[in-house]
């Protein structure tokens, strides 16, 4: 789903391809159509509390600005030329920085400064004397081409482009595709078309647009993330299970599951060893097959099936339990790894005197659905199912009885 972010950038480079010369390009009243998009997108951001994107947002904005006031002007003008030349590295390089910079809150120093910054930054070029880097590297001329509409990026500018663009795949790579950093990407993406087609200017109002749908599309996908998954399991959370019970066919189940003894671990070790079961918990839940896992709440899981058949359950359920109960859980004095591989080395160096591995288990309770019964009976039953596999003496799975 988070695919959804790129595609207003791809569907405006099929339209570029196949119809350059088609009306839509004339259709909307722009520059007015791009302020009103750039500023609707602003007040969702501000109203949903992400303010990060007003960075990228000022930008957009300072170079709409830029664009309007040099680019629709004769190429011959020199100033104009010179900011053909400069516009697409300076963006390129600037948005690569807003990836790498740490970007303090908005209502700080700091952040007002960068804010400013983000939106000056392509103004300034219309203001500051530019050096004609072409004049003083003549025997490199015909690398250094201006931008041209038969010749619209030279090999400069595109060579910093792909750089940029490479460093995002890279890092989407590295961080499986986040959606912030894919609506990054979008915005870079949408600037990138507007100069492989600088002879049409109406398409600077369109990438400012078609860069806005991406960041509002990247907003609305983080709100239904936030309403919907749990922040700590990164795993779906209550509301979107009951969502999914009401969609349940007569053939299916429904298991609660909980951590035994999970006040203990949090008396013992602490609330934050306390999270780092309940993360162990939501990665292994993921990875299975055969089943969809919710975070209920607490130490609480519900695993929903797709199926009613009591021996392929409790083989389903028992490889769950098992699995938990021989994974070795480092408790770490120190805090926890950044990443996945440390955390693997900590796990087999037993002898390191900072950790202490420790085994934790779960008890399941499954009920299966009976006929057209409610979402609320069917989590009940799976409920007092629970109840018995603790009083079972627990780690261990109890199938209700019809």
């Amino acid at each position: 789903m988070r695919w959804l972010i790129l595609s207003p950038v791809l569907l405006l480079a099929v339209m570029l391809i196949g119809w350059p010369e088609h009306a839509l390009f004339a259709a909307l009243p722009f520059p007015l159509a791009a302020w009103l998009a750039l500023a609707f997108v602003a007040s969702l951001a501000l109203l949903m509390r992400q303010t990060d994107w007003l960075y990228w947002l000022a930008f957009l904005a300072g170079h709409y600005f830029t664009v309007q006031q040099g680019l629709q002007r004769p190429i011959s003008e020199p100033d104009v030329d010179l900011l053909y030349s400069y516009l697409p590295l300076v963006s390129a390089l600037w948005l690569g920085l807003l990836v790498l910079l740490p970007r303090p809150p908005l209502l700080t120093k700091g952040g007002i400064g960068l804010l400013l910054a983000s939106a000056m930054v392509p103004i300034a070029l219309l203001y500051l004397p530019l050096p004609n880097w072409q004049a003083s590297l003549p025997d490199y001329h015909w690398l250094l081409q201006p931008v041209r509409a038969e010749n619209p990026l030279n090999w400069l500018q595109a060579s910093v482009l792909l750089l940029v663009i490479a460093g995002w795949l890279a890092q989407l790579s590295y961080r499986n595709w986040p959606k912030p950093m894919l609506g990054q990407l979008a915005v870079l993406l949408s600037l990138a078309l507007f100069y492989l087609w600088l002879a049409q200017p109406e398409l600077s109002g369109w990438a400012t647009l078609i860069a806005s749908s991406c960041l509002l599309l990247t907003l609305a996908l983080q709100m239904l993330q936030l309403a919907y998954i749990d922040e700590l399991t990164q795993l779906p959370q209550r509301r979107a299970l009951m969502g999914h019970l009401n969609r349940l066919g007569k053939k299916s189940a429904v298991t609660m599951l909980d951590v035994d003894h999970f006040k203990k671990f949090n008396d013992t070790y602490g609330h934050d060893v306390g999270d780092q079961v309940l993360r162990l918990l939501g990665a292994i839940l993921a990875k299975q097959r055969g089943m969809t896992a919710y975070r209920y709440g607490g130490e609480e899981f519900t695993l929903v099936f797709h199926h009613a058949n009591p021996k392929k359950l409790k083989e389903q359920l028992e490889q769950v339990r098992q699995q938990v109960a021989d994974y070795p859980l480092v408790v770490r004095q120190g805090g926890r790894p950044k990443d996945h591989e440390t955390g693997k080395k900590q796990r087999s160096a037993k002898h390191n005197s900072g950790s202490k591995t420790v085994q934790i288990t779960i008890s399941l309770g499954c009920a299966i659905r009976q006929g057209s019964e409610k979402p609320e009976s069917l989590l009940k039953r799976a409920d007092e199912a629970l109840y018995k596999a603790k009083k079972k003496g627990r780690n261990c799975v109890v199938l209700a009885s019809s």
